[in-house]
């Protein structure tokens, strides 16, 4: 009985946590005047569900809006690996110049595989960015002297713009 609940409770989580992703993205979308790639965008959505990623992509929100909130700074823009996805945008997690313009789609399956992924800040704020991440919580740790914040299935490394 304990298996069965704890089963339908992940399911519940998980449909949640999909609704959220979608919601947000539709919300962000219509911020940036994108509502005619909402249909894609949701093709996104169920491809991320598919991956497994939704609950990375949320953590790494609440990441960058912890970000903005505490150092009223935003990933630089045209940088970085989450500039070509329609909901990392519509999130705020990657940004672009003009959203009509942008690239590309992310492949996904290609960016799990290389598991460490980019953002990028301005250079004065770098350190204080993954001093504050340490301290609020994140699974973080350094490779190669750089800063990484971890998350289920991928992981962050924090970068300067210079």
């Amino acid at each position: 009985m304990k298996k069965k609940n704890q089963k339908r409770n992940e399911a519940l989580k998980l449909k949640s946590a999909i609704e959220t992703l979608s919601f947000q993205t539709n919300w962000g979308l219509k911020k940036l005047g994108g509502e005619k790639y909402a249909e894609p965008a949701k093709v996104e959505v169920d491809y991320l569900t598919e991956l497994g990623l939704v609950q990375d992509i949320l953590s790494i929100k609440e990441l960058v809006d912890g970000i903005r909130n505490e150092f009223q700074v935003e990933p630089c823009v045209e940088l970085g690996d989450f500039c070509n996805s329609l909901i990392t945008i519509a999130l705020g997690i990657g940004r672009v110049e003009n959203l009509h313009n942008m690239g590309l789609p992310n492949d996904w399956e290609e960016l799990m595989q290389k598991k460490l992924l980019k953002i990028y800040y301005p250079d004065e704020v770098r350190n204080n960015i993954f001093e504050w991440a340490k301290s609020s919580g994140y699974n973080t740790s350094t490779y190669l002297g750089q800063p990484i914040v971890k998350f289920n299935k991928l992981f962050i490394r924090l970068e300067r713009d210079v």
